[in-house]
């Protein structure tokens, strides 16, 4: 009996024991709970590459900023740096949820909004309102001696270089299916084809004969096409004018290679950047705040705080030292970085474009590149 009794108190013994241990099994599985609870705010910012250098500078100061103005509460700030039209595409499809989103541009803007209620459908837009952080136009780049060897002023001008006879023209622009400044170069070229400013283009104007005509010879001429504006500054300056001798990019791209001295030290002479008579875009890196469901009012409130710590003085300073104009009307240019020493005017001697009024533009335009490409 008393054998009975001891072997059903160690099988009682040994079941606690696998319940216990079961039960630590499945704690010590568990994903960790979250620190700070209510006190913590999530801030999820997806911004155009181009910026990273500054908006990574930018973002270790403002977690103090924060702290001293917000000491009981904890703000986890994430950025994503992702190609505009990537970025736009996947919010689009909700594989990404930001609250901020900052393209290199506003031009993709309406397009964004357009494909957000073809989507969705509703009255609200994507972005209902935006404010630039920093400028920088997108300008015609190239060499100094090829510039003033052909005059060139305008988009016309590279058109005139592309059709003369024994044409020199090695152009070059980033693929705008993948690219901001390549998908706004496009927009330019087509503007100046049309005879009309960016906003001012139709959809009838991307099926004039007259225009695919121009918009073909002068891509006839492209030696490459990159899938970074950055990429493409590095290729033209390690090349040298013989390889690519006109190309489109950032105005702070030449500031920067001016700069580091390459153009020079490899080839006797600086970039030049060219504001084109018919108007430049401006790579104005939006600041939105998106009117989408995931989207909180704490998340509102921090992501407003943080575009007011953008603007400030100092930290449009440092926005300055990575080639972009400043948006803060109390921050003067640092006439060391914006002179023509370094290829480019403090003050843009063309009028400013606008994103095209037209939803369908924005879609399809480059529709028009794929068949104006060399071997189309």
């Amino acid at each position: 009996m008393q054998h009975l009794k001891r072997k059903r108190l160690r099988r009682l013994r040994n079941l606690v024991l696998l319940s216990l241990l079961l039960v630590l099994t499945i704690f010590l599985s568990l994903p960790p709970a979250p620190t700070g609870g209510e006190n913590v705010v999530v801030l999820t910012m997806v911004y155009g590459s181009e910026k990273r250098g500054w908006i990574e500078r930018a973002s270790l100061i403002f977690q103090n900023w924060w702290k001293e103005r917000h000491p009981s509460r904890s703000l986890e700030i994430r950025f994503v740096a992702l190609g505009s039209r990537e970025s736009m595409n996947q919010i689009i499809l909700g594989e990404i949820k930001p609250a901020i989103w900052s393209p290199a541009s506003s031009v993709w803007i309406p397009l964004a909004n357009y494909l957000w209620k073809q989507e969705y459908g509703g009255e609200k837009p994507l972005v209902e309102s935006w404010r630039p952080l920093v400028v920088s136009p997108v300008v015609i780049a190239t060499w100094k001696q090829y510039a003033a060897q052909h005059n060139i002023t305008s988009w016309n001008s590279v058109h005139r270089i592309a059709v003369s006879p024994n044409s020199d023209l090695k152009f070059a622009h980033t693929d705008p299916q993948l690219s901001n400044s390549g998908y706004m170069a496009l927009l330019m070229e087509v503007s100046a084809a049309a005879g009309r400013p960016t906003q001012n283009l139709t959809y009838d104007d991307l099926l004039r004969a007259d225009v695919r005509q121009w918009l073909k010879a002068v891509e006839g001429k492209a030696v490459m096409y990159g899938e970074s504006t950055g990429f493409l500054a590095d290729q033209a300056t390690t090349s040298g004018p013989s390889s690519v001798n006109v190309f489109v990019v950032y105005e702070n791209l030449v500031i920067e290679k001016n700069r580091q001295g390459e153009p020079r030290a490899r080839w006797g002479q600086s970039l030049v950047a060219v504001y084109p008579r018919e108007g430049v875009l401006m790579s104005d890196h939006a600041f939105c705040i998106l009117n989408a469901p995931w989207v909180s009012e704490d998340q509102r409130k921090a992501a407003e705080e943080f575009y007011n710590f953008l603007m400030l003085p100092e930290i449009q300073r440092i926005a300055m030292e990575h080639g972009f104009r400043p948006v803060n009307p109390d921050v003067e240019l640092d006439p060391r970085i914006f002179n023509p020493e370094n290829g480019v005017s403090a003050v843009i001697p063309c009028i400013l474009l606008e994103a095209p009024l037209d939803g369908r533009v924005l879609q399809r335009i480059t529709d028009l590149w794929i068949i104006s490409r060399p071997g189309e």
